[in-house]
């Protein structure tokens, strides 16, 4: 899977960071919900572009990565919400979904971090501006049965970056069947690459 590909072709608010922390990845939308240029967040740490905190406002980002440490341990991140610094130092809050692209080595990945601005005294979803919407088509096709729970289960391995082959060592099923669950959520998503699949699962909750 292509970071770059996942970033940009998203409509949401998206950036990426590289094992060390540091932004690689900043897309437009990202631009218009937290108020920075690409050229002011590429190539510094995360934590000090974002000045993340939970909802309690505890510091969550920091040099020491928790996310990274849970990708080094091969736990899955579930979404989450998050406070952020805007470059206005307006506080704004968003819902986020991780997705891990492993590199060449396990040490190396990419983490893509997908955006939902979320009403701060609610649980609402909000547009990043007036006029740019969060896209919230149904992904599903009319004309074709929801994912399985197994088809799911592809889906969250997939996102954690894993391979064919790891796939189906977790899951204890062979490689052709597990090719096999990839064609169907392919189709059942009406997308082309599992670049676009878990994009959309991660943007729709479905994983």
């Amino acid at each position: 899977m292509d970071p770059l590909e996942i970033v940009q072709s998203t409509g949401d608010p998206a950036f990426a960071t590289d094992e060390e922390g540091r932004v690689v990845i900043w897309n437009k939308e990202a631009e218009r919900l937290l108020g920075y240029a690409a050229v002011r967040a590429l190539g510094k740490p995360c934590h000090e572009v974002l000045c993340g905190r939970d909802v309690f406002g505890n510091r969550f980002c920091d040099a020491d990565c928790n996310l990274a440490k849970m990708v080094q341990r091969d736990e899955p991140i579930h979404r989450f919400e998050m406070d952020f610094r805007r470059a206005s130092g307006e506080v704004v809050r968003a819902a986020v979904s991780v997705l891990c692209v492993r590199g060449p080595r396990r040490s190396q990945f990419t983490l893509i971090h997908l955006l939902q601005r979320v009403d701060r005294s609610s649980t609402e979803v909000l547009p990043v501006e007036p006029g740019v919407g969060i896209t919230s088509t149904a992904t599903i096709r009319p004309d074709r049965p929801p994912l399985t729970a197994r088809e799911i289960e592809v889906l969250r391995t997939l996102a954690l970056g894993s391979n064919t082959r790891e796939i189906a060592d977790m899951l204890s099923i062979s490689v052709a069947t597990v090719r096999t669950h990839i064609q169907n959520i392919l189709e059942k998503l009406d997308v082309h690459s599992q670049v676009q699949a878990v994009a959309i699962a991660l943007r729709d909750r479905l994983i």
